[in-house]
């Protein structure tokens, strides 16, 4: 008898994804290599003439617990993401997400849905200072981890884990949470997409290697050198004061990254009409040749009667034509070397390219990440440590080259400063911010100016909820006409919502094929004759059985109605899935008229009736022959 398929409720496997690729690109030219669904690396290096010796050392990053992170990668999530529409602003018709939850776990739901997807990954993970909130994860109950620490369950919820300097393992329980979320990460880059970590000095040197070991060093892009402080430090216990922070930026593949087309930075130049050109303010640079340039040799005279005998940086056919065109200026009144004018707007049409060495003067410094953030939380300084100043992640976006409807991701959310700046950029973009809502502590003194906001506002004293705060005022202030936002682009029209979700358990009673223990599985058989968890609502459902099935948490829904039951359609129809515990006929041929591409039905529908099953096996497949198309049936 004919059945539906089952749809699954784990993540992505990312290792099988990664090896069929392999199979895909190498299996023609090395058939060999591939037997029996698995991978014969030791044949692959003998077919390349490479004596296979095990155990061999080589160049590369190693660390405690290295090898258990691959365990953690390849662990699929059978976790759901809830949506919360009371904590969201405009969830109807916003396409940016704020997820709450432990990032890695939600790292894994995202792969099906915006696998190659995402333009720009911006994180300011924790620096690792010795008291750094840092991620448990472990290889079985990394999602009950989480759930305890969140008191979603019903032991009493624990900090996971300060990571202080005296541990033996304090450079490897940081790498240790970093290798595994920038693994699952680059999956969900496109081919042109960047990713631009900010670090501090204390794991600069180790998530260099990490990231070349993760991306590739051959995609290394640059590492900005960001001065933070626009103070001068002078302790005297210091031989080097910190005043520079660090942002290491890798493409996802840098030929393919160039070809889509490197951003800019935002102006930096000083701009004046100090002799009223009509052509707007301008700057200027030498026309004589640096150091280590050529160029050609001939005699400038001034208007005061000095000459030059130099180098220039053009011949002097061109001199005469830009000093006609009043485009050579003479300093120190006439007497100075020439320098060449460029103008304003001809340097906002092509362009200005960054660097490695960003000063707090353009990009923005720690103090008015304080300032613009206490502006928006009711004055209260100091809400969140040394937030990142908006124009600072504003001019990565652009050396992203992000463009309207390219998405961005952030899964080190904090202060949503990520979100802040998109809004004040001068594209249309999708956003995604994933936060774990660390707990405030009242014992430590740098938490207590956002408690003081929490309570002054009746919000949950945790930061997923500072950040959702933070976002929802930096969007109203960006609509406000007192916001200023004169400086920014205003026919862009710009979304200011975001839907928020929050990580849960499935849904669904999920089977454990693993267990060997009769009286779990008896539960658990129990369990499966109404798998669906009695709290959760329609939605729930129906967000986690999108997500699963490859849509994304935007897709458009409409709810309608098939002969008489509820139903959802999903992308202009393309999906279909119905909840509804008592399938009829009916409702088959009513869902087949609507001739979807895909259906989601639960399997309690059917009331363990398996004619009815195949009945509609046979339906859909009719309905697919008819048409020359394909329908795919999937019961939950």
């Amino acid at each position: 008898m004919m059945q539906p398929e089952k749809m699954e409720l784990t993540s992505m496997d990312v290792a099988a994804q990664k090896r069929e690729e392999l199979k895909q690109a190498l299996g023609a030219a090395f058939p060999e290599v591939f037997a029996e669904g698995s991978i014969d690396f030791d044949q692959l290096k003998r077919t390349l003439g490479q004596w296979a010796e095990p155990k061999s050392e080589r160049f590369g990053l190693t660390w405690n617990g290295k090898s258990d992170c691959m365990k953690i990668i390849q662990q699929t999530s059978i976790a759901a993401l809830k949506p919360i529409r009371t904590e969201s602003v405009n969830f109807n018709e916003t396409e940016n997400l704020f997820i709450e939850g432990d990032n890695l776990e939600v790292l894994k739901l995202l792969q099906k849905a915006y696998f190659g997807k995402i333009k720009m990954i911006y994180i300011d993970p924790p620096y690792n200072t010795g008291g750094d909130f840092i991620y448990q994860d472990t290889f079985k109950d990394s999602l009950e981890t989480y759930l305890s620490y969140t008191n979603q369950v019903d032991e009493l919820g624990k900090k996971l884990s300060t990571n202080t300097d005296s541990s033996g393992r304090f450079h490897a329980n940081w790498l240790n949470m970093m290798y595994p979320r920038l693994f699952v990460s680059k999956n969900l880059l496109k081919d042109d997409g960047v990713i631009c970590i900010s670090i501090g000095d204390h794991e600069v040197a180790n998530l260099r290697l990490l990231c070349d070991h993760v991306f590739g060093e051959e995609n290394f892009e640059g590492h900005i050198h960001w001065r933070r402080r626009h103070n001068q430090p002078n302790d005297p216990t210091k031989m080097i004061g910190l005043v520079a922070e660090h942002i290491l930026v890798y493409a996802k593949d840098k030929e393919t990254f160039k070809a889509s087309g490197v951003g800019k930075v935002e102006l930096t130049g000083n701009f004046t009409n100090p002799d009223n050109d009509l052509r707007g303010p301008w700057a200027s640079k030498p026309w004589k040749v640096g150091s280590d340039q050529s160029g050609s040799r001939y005699k400038i005279t001034t208007p005061t009667g000095e000459t030059y005998d130099e180098e220039w940086m053009g011949d002097e056919r061109n001199f005469k034509s830009l000093l006609d065109d009043g485009r050579i200026i003479f300093p120190d009144k006439g007497k100075g070397s020439p320098r060449k004018k460029y103008f304003q707007t001809e340097r906002e049409e092509e362009g200005q390219s960054a660097n490695n060495w960003w000063d707090c003067e353009h990009f923005g410094h720690n103090q008015e990440g304080n300032q613009i953030l206490a502006e928006l939380m009711d004055g209260i300084k100091n809400t969140f440590s040394n937030p990142k100043p908006p124009r600072l992640i504003r001019n990565l976006l652009s050396i992203a080259n992000c463009k309207d409807g390219d998405t961005v991701l952030d899964f080190f959310l904090g202060s949503g400063t990520t979100f802040q700046a998109a809004f004040q950029y001068n594209h249309k973009l999708k956003l995604i911010g994933i936060q774990i809502p660390e707990r405030l502590d009242e014992s430590q003194k740098e938490h207590m100016p956002a408690i003081e906001f929490c309570e002054a506002n009746d919000l949950k004293k945790t930061i997923a909820e500072l950040s959702k705060e933070r976002i929802r005022r930096a969007g109203a202030a960006m609509q406000s006409e007192e916001s200023g936002q004169s400086q920014f682009d205003k026919s862009v029209q710009k979304d200011f919502g975001f839907r928020a979700f929050r990580l849960a358990r499935s849904n669904f009673s999920v089977w454990n094929s693993e267990s060997q223990d009769f009286d779990i599985a008896g539960k658990q058989l129990d369990l499966h004759v109404d798998h669906v968890a009695t709290d959760s609502s329609h939605e729930d459902i129906l967000y986690e059985l999108l997500l699963k099935a490859g849509y994304p948490l935007t897709t458009k829904v409409e709810n309608i109605e098939l002969a008489g039951k509820a139903a959802f359609s999903i992308s202009e129809g393309t999906l279909i899935i119905c909840l509804e515990k008592e399938i009829t006929p009916e409702l088959i041929d009513a869902i087949v008229d609507a001739n979807p591409e895909r259906v989601i039905c639960l399997d309690e529908g059917f009331k363990g009736n398996d004619q009815l099953k195949a009945n509609a096996v046979q339906t859909f497949k009719a309905r697919a022959q008819a048409e020359e198309s394909e329908i795919v049936f999937r019961t939950v």
